[in-house]
């Protein structure tokens, strides 16, 4: 979110800090700061605003509160500490809402003879600091609330709306009809299904605007508009993001919406739009709308002085962690150790003890935590008997050339279905290794050539789901790419009865398309281990990692005659050298003398960690190559 200095310090007596300073305030204490810019004789920062604080922090109002707290001051003004006004009711507009679900709140304002025109000097220059357009008075009274309070607010020309018999006019919120079309404030055209919500004309039933994200032409204020009906809502986060993402158009209203306004702001933004526009467009309020009768009350947190301690590796006293809580200026009682927190009704992130602690936490300053190793416990853990097992068989199948691999735990079928699963894909647990172990197969076949391999060769120990519980099974996979498959299960067979036979079972063992899956059940009913863990293996320290490419490679074959006396690697340094960095695995396959010359051949394989290679880069990599040793006395390319 784009933070004008100047902004934040109407909220403030105390002259703020400089705009460097703040930005290492914002780093150290709340948010990462992305940008920092000078925009004529103010400063914008750049705040990364994460979803958890969007309903209190995406305004500068929230940013402010945030500042207060960091700094110790108080806060000039704080509107959401105000009490709201009285509005006299109204019937000259009537509110129907279709599903409070999906709208749990709709104010509706009535002001009548506004004047619109242009902003005064300091609006405009507010808003475009940021980088907002300057429309009218009346439209810029609503995004400067917004960008105040964080509450999307919208105004609609009230002499649009169509009247009953009566001369009542009204606004509906409802779901949008299957391909039922509204065209926007900037004139785009959004065909809707029957999943995307509207507020609508309550007599002609014509679309205004599409509810959270934009208004439509229908009802748009103009410098002929003299009264108008101002819209202030809470919608569902979830509609307002599936529709904002299907139809491609995310707003200001649509980012705050889809992390949920609190149902408690609409009020709030209501009192200030309307004092607003009643000074800069003189306008006059009629009357307020608002079927809200709830009542909504943060739950009090339970938190003791030594959790906060203990999950923060802290000493605080019960002065420190109430002076923090005076700061936030958050409600609380003490009962022993114990603090009883309310968080304000802005706060919707705070929920568990946890997030309290968090938020003492970094108001402490995480850089004052001091950092030491965790302590040793006296008694040593026993050995887990899964663990200990899966060690044994790790051991086994790396001396036997074999490579472990981790398969996914969810899929798209099973015995055991998730109640709220990830992705559609991946709504069951699985019930056997095999289809993981199938697809792993399949995937290191595709890359068999970078490691110069003549067959796959595969295990995994993991844990199955079934309608009887949970089973650790084992999954060996083995796939030929040259030679027989046959004699390679039949070699796996044997290394798997092996490896059985030391932990002294003898189950049965069937392959099936090249993968051989057994339950460890029994192995570990029987399976006797030591009361300490050993050593355990001792790795060669010289090996690194090197990240892999996620490119595709390039396979090349070259074969050359030389004088027998010539060796292979004299041939071979030639062709890495003109081979460049692309040139990353290279295979000799062949070799075989005659009238008293050596032929060498080599599989090489190409790939790039930057891009997709292409034929004509190859080609010309090895006419390179070739011309390079052809230009050798008695040496030629076949």
């Amino acid at each position: 979110m784009l933070v004008s200095r100047k902004w934040l310090q109407t909220y403030f007596e105390k002259e703020l800090p400089k705009a460097e300073e703040l930005v290492d305030l914002f780093n150290g204490h709340a948010f990462e700061v992305e940008g920092l810019e000078q925009v004529a004789d103010d400063w914008v920062i750049d705040v990364d605003v994460l979803p958890n604080r969007s309903s209190d922090c995406l305004s500068h109002r929230g940013i402010a509160r945030e500042l207060a707290t960091i700094m110790g001051v108080p806060m000039k003004r704080d509107p959401l500490r105000e009490n709201l006004p009285v509005w006299d009711s109204t019937d000259l507009v009537q509110v129907r809402i279709e599903d409070e679900h999906l709208c749990s709140r709709y104010m509706a304002g009535v002001v009548r003879g506004v004047e619109i025109g242009a902003s005064p000097e300091w609006l405009k220059t507010f808003l475009e600091t940021i980088g907002q357009k300057s429309i009218n008075n009346v439209v810029d009274a609503t995004n400067f609330v917004m960008f105040s309070l964080g509450q999307p607010i919208h105004a609609f020309d009230m002499d649009l709306l169509t009247a009953d018999a009566d001369g009542k006019k009204g606004i509906a919120v409802r779901l949008a009809k299957d391909e039922e079309e509204i065209t926007t404030l900037t004139n785009d055209s959004y065909v809707l299904t029957e999943k995307d919500q509207l507020i609508v004309d309550g007599v002609s039933d014509i679309p205004l605007a599409l509810a959270g994200i934009k208004g439509g032409k229908q009802a748009e204020v103009t410098v002929k508009t003299t009264d108008i009906v101002v819209e202030v809502a809470t919608f569902d986060p979830v509609t307002v993001r599936k529709t904002s993402n299907r139809i491609k158009l995310h707003t200001d209203a649509s980012l705050r919406y889809q992390n949920e306004v609190p149902v408690q702001l609409p009020a709030f933004a209501m009192r200030e739009v309307l004092t607003l526009i009643e000074d800069i467009a003189n306008g006059k309020v009629v009357g307020v709308v608002d079927g809200y009768e709830h009542v909504v009350e943060n739950t009090p947190i339970d938190v003791t002085i030594t959790e906060i301690n203990t999950l923060l590796g802290l000493e605080l006293s019960q002065e420190d962690i109430e002076g923090i809580l005076v700061r936030f200026e958050w409600e609380f009682s003490l009962d022993g150790e114990e603090f009883a927190v309310t968080s304000p009704w802005e706060r919707t992130d705070l929920t568990t003890k946890e997030a309290v602690i968090e938020e003492i936490g970094r108001m402490y300053g995480y850089a004052n935590i001091v950092s030491k190793l965790p302590e040793v416990p006296e008694a040593k853990p026993p050995v887990n008997k899964n663990l200990y097992l899966s060690t044994l068989i790790q051991q086994f199948f790396a001396e036997h050339g074999y490579s472990e691999v981790l398969t996914y735990t969810m899929l798209d079928r099973g015995e055991v279905e998730l109640a709220n699963p990830f992705t559609s894909d991946k709504s069951f647990m699985r019930a056997s290794l095999r289809t993981g172990m199938t697809q792993a197969l399949e995937l290191n076949t595709q890359n068999a050539p970078l490691l110069a391999l003549d067959a796959v060769k595969l295990f995994e120990v993991g844990t199955v789901f079934t309608s009887k519980g949970e089973e650790l099974h084992l999954a060996v996979g083995v796939k030929a790419l040259i030679g027989k498959q046959s004699k390679l299960d039949t070699a796996m067979q044997e290394d798997v009865t092996e490896l059985m036979k030391s932990l002294q079972v003898q189950p049965k063992l069937q392959v099936e398309d090249g993968v051989l899956e057994i339950s460890l059940e029994g192995v570990l009913s029987s399976l006797e281990v030591p009361e300490l863990y050993g050593v355990g293996h001792q790795w060669d320290t010289e090996a690194r990692f090197e990240m892999w490419s996620p490119y595709p490679y390039v396979l090349r074959d070259i074969a050359v005659w030389v004088p027998s006396e010539v060796k292979p690697e004299e041939v071979l340094s030639e062709v890495i050298r003109k081979g460049t960095g692309l040139l990353v695995r290279y295979d000799q396959f062949d070799e075989y003398e005659k009238d008293g010359k050596v032929s060498y051949a080599w599989h090489l394989v190409f790939q790039s960690k930057e891009k997709t290679l292409t034929d004509v880069e190859i080609g010309a990599i090895m006419e390179d190559v070739t011309n390079t040793l052809n230009r050798k006395k008695g040496w030629e390319v076949r």
